[in-house]
């Protein structure tokens, strides 16, 4: 690339532009399918992608000077480092997407930079992959016309409340919409697909030894990862027609889709769930305010592919129930700063840092508390319930309302006489929980409120 010295505009930035051109090899690549689903096809069409790389956006005077590298500019320093292996990912795979990523991170944070790069596609549904290892394999003759599955990285967009805002706005307007629900189904969709990129086992590896620091990083970038999907799921659960839920379930159920049985350290596999508990915590108090119990109902039964050989059939508040059992053995709860000694320290947690994402979305403002309260009581009986009908010991989550057992307000008090006064009539019932019956109400209220009732928590 050639470069001259300060000029102001879009006339003094670079472009470069890439197009997938590989006669013979069968490379495709889909840019609606990100990592984890992306496959190199001996037989498959072959893709175009057009995409540009800017040195600065159009009113940034861009510098030709100061660079990583001697000789070159901020930018050409940066990119020339992502050609040679810094943009590679943890397979060896170079692609446009992640140059273009890592060129923007870093021409952007630069010290001697005052420019940020613009980046984008603007034709095509493919990317042009610089460098990849595993391609030389799929020339053997014995591997031509294997199916290979590979992680290919892309490129990462800004999470800033700004863009989440204008996400929910889209969700919003598309579930208004009666006509909307293929558009919405797509987006959210492609939504899933960005979380299952951000939170692979090349972000979080499995077989690292156990600290308290890493523990508690992995935490924030969990919860970095899931916040936009498990928002709009929210939003989703709060306004959701019936329509839409297959939907909420379609996006709960490959969310999950990673988290089969496998070696690596048992913290860490176990902790895989946790974006998943996020999005049900986010989803369910939302439900639970806006008095939707078929989006609490369809989020509490979504069905899951077999994950282990205990459960055929498993559903989604089984699934989270038993990782929070298994993570409650090991106390890691416990080390999170501030929340040593809280009876149930994953609740005290929870509780605090979703507050602010789903009150920007949706104003709950001091029915917070209560809506929270309410759905993890649910929570805890819907697991304790789902025990019960695989035959398992009587067991639930204990949230906050644990402690929470005195006056007129404690909450678990208060949904039982709720329920028992309104029988059949019980808008959780009616929407499906507990199989919709009375008596199978009773027989977990009763069952679970003997644990509830032996709780020292005063």
């Amino acid at each position: 690339p050639r470069t001259s010295s300060q000029v102001k505009g879009s006339r003094g930035k670079l472009r470069f532009y890439w197009r997938l051109n590989l006669d013979g090899l069968g490379l495709a690549l889909t840019r609606n399918t990100l990592p984890g689903s992306t496959r190199f096809l001996k037989d498959m069409l072959l893709r175009h992608s057009r995409q540009v790389l800017t040195a600065g956006k159009a009113d940034e005077t861009v510098s030709d000077a100061g660079g990583p590298l001697a000789g070159h500019s901020v930018f050409t320093g940066h990119l020339i480092e992502a050609l040679r292996g810094k943009a590679a990912s943890e397979a060896n795979v170079i692609t446009a997407s992640n140059v273009m990523a890592y060129v923007y991170a870093k021409v952007a944070s630069d010290r001697d930079s005052n420019q940020t790069p613009h980046y984008g596609h603007f034709d095509g549904d493919g990317d042009f992959v610089f460098s990849a290892p595993s391609l030389t394999e799929l020339e053997a003759s014995e591997s031509k016309d294997l199916d290979r599955l590979i992680t290919v990285p892309y490129t990462e967009e800004l999470r800033t409340p700004e863009i989440l805002a204008s996400k929910a706005q889209r969700v919003k307007a598309l579930l208004a919409a009666e006509s909307s629900a293929i558009e919405l189904h797509d987006f959210l969709v492609g939504e899933t697909r960005r979380f299952l990129a951000l939170t692979g086992e090349d972000a979080f590896p499995i077989s690292s030894a156990w600290n308290q620091v890493e523990f508690v990083e992995r935490l924030r970038r969990y919860e970095e990862s899931t916040s936009d999907l498990a928002a709009l799921l929210a939003a989703v659960a709060y306004w959701a027609k019936p329509t839409h839920l297959s939907t909420l379930q379609k996006c709960l159920a490959r969310s999950c889709d990673r988290l089969d049985v496998r070696g690596g350290l048992s913290v860490w596999l176990e902790l895989r769930w946790y974006p998943l508990i996020l999005q049900t915590y986010y989803a369910g108090i939302a439900a639970v305010d806006a008095q939707r119990y078929e989006s609490l109902s369809a989020l509490f039964y979504t069905p899951l592919s077999t994950i282990d050989n205990s459960s055929p059939n498993p559903v989604l508040v089984e699934a989270i129930g038993n990782c929070i059992l298994e993570l409650n053995r090991t106390n890691v709860w416990k080390t999170i700063p501030g929340h040593e000694r809280n009876y149930a320290p994953l609740s005290e947690y929870l509780y605090k840092i979703v507050q602010p994402r789903i009150d920007d979305l949706l104003f709950l403002g001091k029915n917070y508390e209560s809506a929270f309260d309410t759905f993890e009581v649910l929570l805890a009986l819907a697991v304790a319930d789902m025990r019960i009908m695989r035959g398992s010991g009587v067991w639930g989550p204990v949230g906050r309302f644990g402690w929470k057992r005195h006056g007129a307000s404690a909450p678990y008090e208060r949904i039982l006489q709720q329920a028992r006064e309104q029988g059949e009539a019980w808008l959780p019932l009616r929407a499906g929980l507990f199989g919709g019956s009375v008596e199978r109400f009773e027989r977990v209220a009763t069952e679970y409120g003997n644990i509830v009732a032996r709780l020292s928590w005063h």
